[in-house]
């Protein structure tokens, strides 16, 4: 049997979740055929045969995890019968293991003619009983030298009053196993993110409110904001941009990654292009995000490419916050919740819906200047 490996899909976790097969154990497939979605660093991907072939057997059944680097699918020998499966042998030494994607390895048929026994035994440097004292005490005999042939029990209780740190430690009840939830995909990508973002971004966060009661209750917040935004990235292009390498890269296009919270965990799917498109098309592409978080996950090229960021969470709660920029973009605009405010109209106290926005960028890219100006941008847009 021909093992096909779950290979490295490049988003930075260990392992993937099957979601869906699309063949079934006896299909005979061409190379490059899809064989399953996976979900891994919260994206659905495609994973293709390596090779043509019958698939033999499935090693993963759906919603279940598989590592990187274990069996996923097994092909049947071109031209070679199933070999009967000899008694008290498991699986794992009967594959032929073929590698991944990439590659195979080769192996040699050949077998030994007899058993070659060692050349020279290993000899016991402590009897039973004062290995299973040193084990008690904490004491790792490879460190050690015995001042004979043989360690004593001398010896090794006069190891662990040198080091009182291993041997207590050895002595310790053990730590009660973990009890909590293994976290999905999505979450644990969101946490190697969320790293990244302590680690490499330096940020800062401006925030406002403005008056929206020329169009609130009239129109989408949420298209609003994301045309709002696309206005401030025209007056000011350094918020739209990437930062790597030192160096930073202006975008050509507004490509907002959108926020949507699922329970799942946290997705950011992208709205490419914003200024080419409709208000309809944009709109409904954010419904079907939406959906697509709650219900199977959301395709990995929908998660690409994103240029600057959106974060409605005033839909639930909170008037302000500090976003958090993930790096290489370098700003994120938040919205908090619209609430009744007293602002100040031709001299005379009014009440008015007000919408916070909070702006967070990354100070190695971006001025103080550039995101005041940015803001400033969003505001005029937005009253």
């Amino acid at each position: 049997m021909k093992i096909f490996k779950l290979p490295d899909l490049g988003e930075g976790l260990p392992d993937a979740v099957v979601r869906e097969w699309h063949v079934q154990e006896g299909d005979h497939i061409a190379a490059h055929d899809n064989l399953v979605t996976v979900e891994t660093a919260k994206a659905l991907v495609d994973v293709p045969a390596p090779w043509g072939g019958t698939v033999e057997k499935l090693f993963a059944a759906a919603d279940e995890t598989v590592n990187v680097g274990e069996p996923l699918v097994g092909f049947k020998e071109a031209g070679a019968a199933a070999p009967p499966e000899p008694r008290g042998e498991t699986d794992e030494r009967q594959r032929t293991d073929t590698g991944t994607v990439v590659g195979k390895i080769e192996q040699s048929g050949a077998v030994l003619g007899a058993e070659v026994a060692p050349s020279t035994t290993p000899r016991r440097l402590a009897t039973p009983a004062v290995r299973a004292l040193a084990r008690r005490l904490g004491v790792d005999l490879a460190d050690l030298r015995p001042q004979g042939e043989r360690f004593s029990a001398a010896e090794i209780r006069a190891a662990a009053q040198r080091a009182p740190t291993a041997a207590a430690a050895a002595k310790a009840p053990p730590k009660p196993a973990a009890t909590g939830t293994a976290m999905s995909p999505a979450r644990r990508a969101m946490a190697l993110a969320m790293s990244r973002a302590r680690d490499q971004v330096a940020p800062m966060t401006l925030c406002d409110q403005v008056d929206i009661s020329a169009w609130w209750g009239k129109e989408s917040a949420t298209l609003r904001l994301i045309r709002a935004l696309q206005q401030a990235c025209a007056a000011e292009p350094h918020l739209n941009a990437l930062y790597q390498d030192e160096q930073l890269s202006p975008a050509t296009t507004v490509n907002v990654g959108l926020a949507v919270d699922s329970p799942r965990g946290l997705y950011v799917p992208v709205l490419k292009d914003v200024a080419a498109r409709s208000d309809e098309e944009i709109l409904q592409q954010i419904e079907d995000y939406k959906d697509q978080a709650r219900e199977q996950g959301i395709a990995q090229r929908d998660l690409q490419g994103g240029t600057i960021l959106l974060s409605n969470f005033g839909g639930m709660a909170g008037r302000y916050a500090t976003p958090v920029v993930l790096p290489p973009t370098v700003a994120i605009v938040g919205a908090g919740r619209t609430f009744q405010g007293v602002v100040a109209v031709d001299d005379r106290p009014a009440v008015r819906p007000l919408l916070p926005l909070s702006i967070s960028a990354d100070h190695r890219a971006v001025t103080g200047g550039e995101l005041a100006r940015f803001l400033k941008a969003m505001i005029q847009a937005l009253s």
